[in-house]
């Protein structure tokens, strides 16, 4: 059940515009250095841990540090790998939400969603809201934009499991 909420609520996301009122934006870190199979791997960890931490107790995200993880994700997809929609989904969060099938997962990723954030706070991203939000709705709103526009790459044909 919870991966049906979990994943409808993406698709929610996805086929939407963001709402400035519902979501808290936080400074995104700097991930251009992340190109190829780094950046699909570091996809894979980052959607990862947000699933992890959206469904395994003990191991929560602040909202803060959930808007961190999946804004991440987004930029390493759809800018950085240039994936459709479908292909982010296929390739990443469809095999992440297929993870929870195995009762080991919380306790085996769990303990590697707070050295993620970690790692996305180290390279410029924050756990704090930005102050104004509804700037930071814009210039998001704005980089989603862009990511609309531009072609997509073609699909890789790969299947991004664990």
């Amino acid at each position: 059940m919870r991966k049906l909420i979990g994943a409808s609520l993406f698709g929610l996301m996805l086929a939407s515009p963001a709402m400035a009122d519902g979501k808290i934006y936080v400074q995104l870190p700097d991930l251009s250095s992340y190109q190829g199979k780094e950046a699909e791997d570091f996809l894979h960890q980052v959607v990862l841990a947000n699933i992890v931490s959206s469904n395994c107790p003990g191991f929560e995200a602040t909202e803060e540090e959930w808007s961190l993880l999946t804004d991440s994700a987004d930029i390493l997809a759809r800018e950085n790998l240039r994936l459709s929609v479908d292909a982010y989904d296929a390739d990443y969060y469809q095999p992440a939400f297929s993870a929870l099938d195995n009762a080991q997962t919380c306790e085996k990723d769990g303990p590697s969603v707070k050295p993620i954030l970690d790692e996305l706070v180290g390279l410029g991203g924050s756990r704090e809201a930005l102050p104004d939000q509804d700037a930071a709705y814009e210039q998001f709103s704005a980089r989603q934009a862009s990511w609309d526009a531009a072609p997509a790459a073609a699909p890789s044909g790969k299947t991004k499991t664990k």
